[in-house]
């Protein structure tokens, strides 16, 4: 008897494997990755490329998605090349890079992009075909609208684009609505700014029609930062101190005053009220006049005249302009899921339009309303700010976007920079950036089948996960700063700002109307607008704008979705 147990033992055991084969078989049966040619690839991002580091999900989906027709296979993504929003060839290199990498003439960071893409390539069975749509800034939402609704046979199964106003967008059906897709390869689950996002952009709560990740890198070139000299801190460190450290405390010999600067923002101290205090401080009236001007040495100024400073001010201080809550009427169509609404008050536009007018109230912080362009002292645009950084006389280079940074102006300056947030209105609040309305994102083309768009988002999250030392290349690039000049900086500023996306919603939700958008009447009055004034604008828009804002919900909710 003890021996036909253990051959009955002895056999389960033995069949156990071809159990858990047999599994696999029928109808959902996937070949093994050696059967359709498709073999796992290490990851060539890693610098190691005799490393296998696929994970097992990897060798999951390949099979799958190789068993699509070949004509399925081919995925176009368009991406827009208007000249005039940063760089001309910001998206190709980040995106797309180079169509072969020659060895001691292709930059870094353009072979990594190049291995990475291939790299998903070969383990998905796909094939990439990247198609630059000269839509001129502004102007992208009206072509790609109707590409999507005409269903054209060119049209892209992946649009990776500087929407204008990528809520109308939204509205018209331009995205896909990935998270009903059975098995979609963006894991939103994950804990990270990436779920985080999601979940707050996609107002119910359980659609997502945005993709975002470090493979879109103008994401994070998007956030809006506050560049600074390094070198002219620590050079000015008698005058700055007592803002940064307590006008008790003094620095040690040798000291350098930046590091405390950076370890002030990491204690949630870094407030309006601080930048106010180093513009005062670091003012010297070069000219003579007796009050600010653009040739003096100053510690920020502002561009009146770009909505891109203004709507920093507002979005990026810590405080929600709209807040969530259920719908719980039974009888609702909309019944548990999440809505928005506009605060009863204006309180935190006040905060905001407050705070920022007590900077620009002191000595040493300007507010120009000339053009972008404006590169000379009697036309000082953006600019001719970033030129005045470069040349050491201007403490804190206004609010720029990072992808900005990419500037010759900056690249050519001898000084040490780094950035850091924009200021809270008070360390009770977390740190905020925008999604700028014109920053990249990608959006799935919701013509396209179910089994092609499985095989973008797998494409997209091969590349998000294999994207960390492209992000890291891109970063060094931009900023000249180190953080081995003081073992500390621009990645710990980095990933406060990049932690901060949480309430990008907001930003979204205010841009669903042109006109009053708050950084618009902030911008009108040059930021010395007070509470009364903005309170007074709130109380006669606010009807309007809720109104505009339930229409976006229930058409939100009519969003198509795609089949199984």
């Amino acid at each position: 008897m003890k021996k036909t147990t253990i051959a009955l033992i002895l056999c389960l055991v033995l069949c156990l494997p071809l159990f858990a084969s047999c599994d696999k078989g029928g109808a959902d049966a996937e070949p093994t990755a050696s059967a359709t040619g498709t073999e796992p690839v290490a990851d060539v991002t890693s610098g190691d490329a005799t490393e296998a580091s696929v994970d097992t999900k990897w060798e999951k989906i390949a099979p799958k998605i190789t068993m699509m027709a070949e004509s399925a296979r081919t995925l176009k993504i368009e991406y827009s090349v208007a000249v005039s929003a940063e760089k001309a060839s910001r998206n190709k290199t980040y995106l797309e890079g180079p169509d072969e990498v020659v060895d001691g003439v292709t930059p870094v960071i353009e072979q990594m992009v190049y291995q990475r893409n291939k790299a998903a390539c070969d383990l998905l069975g796909v094939k990439i075909i990247y198609d630059p749509w000269d839509y001129g800034f502004g102007s992208q939402q009206e072509p790609i609208e109707l590409a999507v609704k005409g269903k054209a046979a060119d049209a892209p199964d992946l649009f990776v684009n500087m929407l204008n106003d990528e809520s109308h967008a939204m509205l018209n059906g331009v995205f896909k609505d990935v998270w009903s897709i059975p098995n979609s390869f963006f894991d939103f689950t994950t804990d990270g700014w990436l779920k985080e996002w999601m979940e707050n952009l996609s107002f119910t709560g359980d659609r997502a029609y945005i993709l975002g990740s470090d493979y879109f890198l103008d994401i994070l070139r998007a956030m809006d930062v506050i560049p600074f000299n390094m070198d002219m801190m620590d050079g000015n460190a008698d005058k700055l101190a007592a803002a940064i450290i307590g006008a008790d405390e003094t620095l040690g010999d040798g000291e350098k005053l930046t590091p405390r600067f950076f370890d002030l923002v990491d204690r949630g101290e870094w407030t309006w009220d601080v930048l106010g205090k180093l513009c005062e401080a670091i003012w010297v009236d070069t000219d003579g006049d007796g009050t600010d001007s653009i040739r003096d040495q100053l510690g920020i100024i502002s561009d009146g005249y770009g909505g891109i400073n203004a709507a920093s001010f507002v979005y990026c201080c810590g405080e929600q302009l709209t807040e969530a809550y259920p719908i719980e009427d039974e009888n609702s169509p909309y019944n548990n899921k999440q809505w928005v609404k506009y605060n009863d008050d204006s309180t935190v536009l006040n905060r905001i339009f407050d705070a920022v007018k007590s900077v620009f109230e002191g000595p040493g912080s300007l507010t120009t309303s000339y053009t972008f362009a404006g590169n000379t002292p009697e036309n000082p645009g953006a600019s001719y700010h970033h030129t005045k950084f470069a040349m050491s006389e201007l403490l804190f280079g206004g609010v720029c976007t990072l992808g900005a940074l990419e500037d010759d102006v900056f690249q050519n300056m001898e000084d040490l920079y780094s950035v850091v947030p924009c200021p809270k209105i008070d360390s009770a609040r977390e740190y905020n950036t925008i999604i700028i309305n014109q920053g990249d994102c990608g959006a799935i083309n919701v013509n396209v089948k179910p089994a092609k768009a499985k095989a973008l988002t797998a494409f997209i999250q091969y590349c998000t996960e294999h994207s960390g030392k492209i992000r890291k290349q891109f970063l060094e690039i931009v900023m000249k700063y180190k953080v081995t000049t003081y073992d500390q900086g621009t990645d710990r500023m980095l990933n406060i700002i990049y932690d901060g996306i949480l309430y990008g919603r907001d930003k979204t939700v205010d841009d669903l109307n042109n006109e009053p958008r708050w950084h618009r009447k902030m911008m009108a009055e040059k930021f010395v607008a007070g509470s009364d004034y903005i309170s007074t604008l709130y109380k006669s828009s606010l009807e309007a704008k809720q109104k505009l804002l339930d229409e976006v919900m229930k058409t939100w909710y009519k969003l198509p979705k795609t089949e199984n």
